[in-house]
């Protein structure tokens, strides 16, 4: 998932794993961090 952004505007994602079912908990985690990231929403400049 998109986490935030480098020091030259280029985006960086987070990859999250889990044990084999417990994709409730790994979709937790993701929800929790899109809450919590300020760059939450934010696009890359292409300009």
């Amino acid at each position: 998932m998109p986490c935030g952004f480098s020091g030259a505007g280029l985006p960086i994602g987070l990859q999250v794993i889990g044990k084999p079912f417990r994709e409730a908990e790994v979709l937790a985690v993701g929800a929790a961090w899109e809450r919590l990231n300020p760059a939450a929403g934010r696009m890359p400049d292409l300009s």
